[in-house]
């Protein structure tokens, strides 16, 4: 019996393992901003990109942190900014596409905690065939601060 479990959870095992490399997604320098005192939800920003043959649809992800990560994006209606939820967001095959302040990015509803300078968490991001994708994501400053070298003396 014992050894029928264990041959039934390799296989188990094994087909998760070839379906996660189906995925063939890579997410690079994703990053969480500090949060905003008084601000419920936080955001999230980086590099995802396909390298596979074919379209992925990113539906959102998990955080422990959060009750829910969904993708947003800014729209411009007139003069005014403002933020929508999409239902999927299209990473073209063989493209990559970078979520950013002012474009589409991650957002965490509903914070169980402040986002921190320096902790790191881990985001499940989820794609609409059911894969998913564990990356460990660090928080960083609200500004990025840029070295500046204007004064040096010449």
């Amino acid at each position: 019996m014992v050894m029928k479990w264990c041959v039934v959870l390799l296989t188990g095992l094994l087909s998760f393992t070839a379906f996660a490399a189906e995925l063939n997604v890579d997410a690079d320098d994703l990053w969480l901003r500090q949060s905003i005192p008084g601000q419920s939800n936080g955001a999230g920003f980086g590099i995802i990109t396909n390298n596979g043959s074919q379209d992925v649809l990113l539906i959102g992800g998990t955080i422990a942190i959060a009750e829910d990560v969904e993708i947003h994006r800014h729209v411009r209606e007139g003069e005014q900014m403002r933020m929508e939820a999409m239902d999927a967001l299209t990473i073209p095959a063989g493209q990559s596409l970078e979520l950013q302040p002012g474009g589409y990015h991650l957002m965490l509803m509903a914070l169980s905690e402040p986002l921190a300078v320096g902790d790191q968490h881990e985001l499940t991001l989820v794609f609409s065939d059911g894969a998913t994708l564990k990356v460990k994501i660090p928080v960083k400053e609200l500004v990025q601060r840029q070295e500046s070298s204007h004064h040096r003396n010449h």
